[in-house]
């Protein structure tokens, strides 16, 4: 006898559990990979310019 009845019963709380984490990283402001991390992988965009907008424009 395994933990689950049937696959269903697996498919069904696999589920849940994926939709209980997915209400909590969109009411939440996460990142799966930081802003520092990122800067490294793209090193030289950090010393160009940005363009800013403002509300006169």
């Amino acid at each position: 006898m395994g933990i689950f009845p049937n696959e269903t019963s697996a498919i069904r709380l696999v589920g849940a559990i994926l939709t209980d984490l997915h209400d909590e990283w969109q009411a939440t402001e996460r990142r799966y990979l930081s802003e520092d991390s990122m800067s490294l992988l793209y090193p030289q965009r950090d010393s160009l310019a940005t363009a800013e907008l403002t509300a006169g424009d």
